[in-house]
């Protein structure tokens, strides 16, 4: 009997260790095809593969443009699921603890890139094995205020 008691106890244990701390929000991102570069901005990754969920991504963001941007160290991730990008979605006590965790407050110069580094860990979510897209989003500094939003894909197998 004690033995089917633990037995049991170890298996409700596995399955909640399995099940992920990922959730999304419930409709799909309006723009599923975004790509790389837009208006001459780019994102890359020297990394596109990880064999498990990677504590912090490195990011590269170059501005091939003669405009200046405003970026900041605000990243979201969205997962494929069944074909179809969703956003991951996570607590909002990650902007309370990380106060620089916004879409502004560095600029991004024509024909330079900024390196960062993106914190996985921060955002208190392990990445199951998929497909994932990482999207930054930048604001023109001068002019008509809009945003563009590019994203780069990769996998943890």
């Amino acid at each position: 009997m004690k033995r089917i008691l633990v037995i049991f106890i170890l298996s409700i244990l596995s399955a909640c260790e399995q099940r992920s701390s990922m959730t999304t929000l419930p409709d799909p991102v309006p723009d599923q095809s975004r790509t790389s570069s837009v208006e001459n901005v780019s994102l890359y990754l020297p990394q596109t593969t990880f064999n498990e969920s990677p504590a912090e991504i490195e990011a590269i963001v170059y501005n091939d443009s003669p405009r200046e941007f405003t970026i900041g160290d605000f990243y979201h991730i969205e997962i494929k699921k069944e074909g179809v990008w969703y956003i991951l979605s996570y607590s909002d006590k990650v902007f309370f603890e990380n106060r620089r965790f916004k879409d502004y407050g560095r600029t991004l110069y024509p024909n330079r890139e900024i390196h960062q580094t993106f914190s996985v860990e921060a955002l208190g979510i392990t990445l199951t094995p998929g497909e994932y897209r990482l999207v930054k989003s930048f604001s023109p500094k001068e002019g008509t205020f809009y945003k563009i939003s590019v994203a780069v894909p990769f996998s943890v197998e």
